[in-house]
C-alpha cells in the first residue's frame, strides 16, 4: 500500500483506539507525522502522546516503550511496520527476483522482522505477568503469498507472519493473544481514489474495526488470524 494509505490506517487504528477508551500512544521515526494523527484523536475528544521510536535501534525502542509505559498500562500493541522500498523504487517499479539487492534484504529484515522483536522484548514479559494483553501485526497479501514483483517485500511479511504464529503459541497459554491481521487490497487514500474502478477499496474505519475487533475477542475463540480479502 502507499505511504498514505498506511498514515491513513495508523490514524483510523488510533482513533479506534481512543474510542476503546484507550491513552494511545504513536511510536515513529517521524514526529511530525505522528502530530498529525495525535490532532485527529484529540480532535474527536480522545488523547494521544508522540513518541519518537526507531525500530531499527535497541536503545530507541527501549527509550519509547519506557516513555509509552509511563503513560499506564500498556494494554495493546499495533506493529504497524512496512518494510521500506528499494532505494529508487515504488509499487510501478519493484525489482524482479534476480535484482534485489542483498543489502536491502538486510535493512528490510531489520524494520520489518527483527524491529517487531525489539517491540515485543520490551512489552511482552509485563504482559505475560499481567496474564493479559494484546498484540496485533499489519500483515499484507504478500506475507500469504508471493505475487509477480514482490520478491523484495514478500519474504519479510511471510517472515512477520511466521514470527507471530510461534509468538502466539507461546503466549496465547500465558493470556497474550497474538493476532496477524492480513490487508488483502488496497486501502482508500487520496493516492488510491483512481483504483476505485478496478477494485474495491477498503476503508480505514473499518479496518480499525477489524483491528480492535481482536483485541475484544473471548480467549475461548481467539483467533491468530484475520483475513480481509478483496473480491
Amino acid at each position: 500500500m502507499t505511504r498514505t494509505a498506511r498514515t491513513r490506517s495508523c490514524r483510523r487504528q488510533a482513533a479506534g483506539a481512543w474510542e476503546g477508551g484507550f491513552h494511545v500512544a504513536l511510536l515513529g521515526r517521524r514526529v511530525p507525522i505522528l502530530e498529525g494523527v495525535a490532532k485527529e484523536v484529540q480532535a474527536v475528544g480522545g488523547t494521544a502522546t508522540c513518541i519518537q521510536c526507531d525500530v531499527e535501534d535497541n536503545a530507541s525502542v527501549k527509550d519509547a516503550f519506557d516513555s509509552a509505559k509511563s503513560l499506564g498500562t500498556v494494554e495493546v500493541v499495533i506493529y504497524n511496520v512496512a518494510p521500506p522500498f528499494p532505494p529508487g523504487c515504488d509499487f510501478t517499479n519493484l525489482p524482479m527476483a534476480e535484482a534485489v539487492d542483498p543489502e536491502y534484504f538486510t535493512r528490510a529484515f531489520n524494520i520489518g522482522v527483527s524491529g517487531c522483536v525489539r517491540c515485543i522484548r520490551e512489552i511482552a514479559p509485563d504482559m505475560m505477568e499481567r496474564g493479559r494483553g494484546t498484540i496485533l501485526l499489519s500483515g499484507a497479501t504478500m506475507a500469504m503469498r508471493g505475487g509477480p514483483k514482490f520478491a523484495c517485500m514478500a519474504p519479510i511479511k511471510a517472515a512477520l507472519r511466521s514470527f507471530g504464529q510461534a509468538m502466539y503459541q507461546t503466549y496465547a497459554p500465558k493470556g497474550v493473544h497474538v493476532a496477524h491481521v492480513v490487508i488483502d487490497g488496497v486501502i482508500e487514500s487520496p493516492n488510491t481514489k483512481a483504483w476505485a474502478t478496478k477494485v474495491m477499496l477498503q476503508d480505514p474505519a473499518d479496518l480499525a474495526d477489524a483491528f480492535f475487533a481482536l483485541h475484544e475477542q473471548k480467549p475461548s475463540v481467539w483467533s491468530y488470524e484475520s483475513v480481509g480479502m478483496r473480491l
